[in-house]
């Protein structure tokens, strides 16, 4: 008798505790369920994003990549320009969309549009790339900021001290600026320095400093370098 008051008395203490708990571990495991369901939802609409930006992103490497002697029809540059602008609209800050920015820009200062060149530079800073993506958009913004003449502008995309793999780039756009701005002396000491941090293996970057920085010696001088 004992032993069956002892298991009605334990089914009671069960349901009173259900009633009081069961509702809320319900409540939990639902929770639970819809979180997991909604991650890989999300999971999945992610990866098809991701793969539908590689699908774009190599059908414009593929129309871009037309090889040195040919050009670009209107047509084709006006798919690379859509596929670009979905890029960025679709893939905010991936380096899809970062990518695209930097050929729209390229395309724009080839076509003399500077204003829109600074616009998609600026874009990219805006996307908050990654240190190596930013330091090309603030080497390129500094060139085209040059060609605009907006000197200060150019001189304060160079400010920040740039990491080994770009300080060659960011001493010669500092060269091209002092020299635009008539400093040909310490024009000449950012080329010298652009010079010393080139990759050896970049003979033909090293060639065009060594001319860029000659430019701004007297002849006799450069003479007298090349008989020593």
């Amino acid at each position: 008798m004992s032993v069956h008051l002892t298991e009605e008395e334990q089914l009671e203490v069960l349901k009173r505790w259900w009633r009081e708990y069961g509702k809320l571990i319900l409540a939990a495991v639902i929770a639970i369920v819809a979180a997991y369901f909604a991650w890989t939802t999300w999971q999945d609409r992610t990866n098809a994003k991701k793969e539908s930006a590689s699908t774009q992103y190599d059908a414009l490497i593929k129309l871009l990549n037309v090889g040195p002697d040919k050009k670009l029809s209107d047509a084709d540059k006006n798919t690379a320009a859509t596929i670009a602008n979905e890029l960025k609209e679709k893939n905010g800050k991936s380096l899809y969309a970062q990518s695209a920015a930097f050929y729209l820009a390229k395309d724009a200062v080839d076509s003399g549009n500077l204003d829109k060149a600074v616009t998609e530079l600026q874009w990219i800073l805006s996307s908050k790339p990654d240190v190596a993506t930013a330091q090309l958009a603030h080497v390129r913004l500094a060139r085209v900021y040059i060609a605009k003449g907006a000197y200060k502008e150019a001189q304060e995309q160079l400010a920040e001290e740039p990491s080994k793999a770009f300080s060659s780039e960011y001493a010669e756009v500092l060269g091209d600026l002092l020299k635009a701005q008539g400093d040909k002396e310490a024009a000449a000491t950012a080329y010298k320095k652009a010079l010393d941090t080139t990759d050896p293996q970049q003979q033909e970057r090293a060639m065009i400093l060594q001319m860029k920085a000659d430019e701004l010696k007297s002849p006799l001088a450069v003479a007298e370098e090349k008989a020593q």
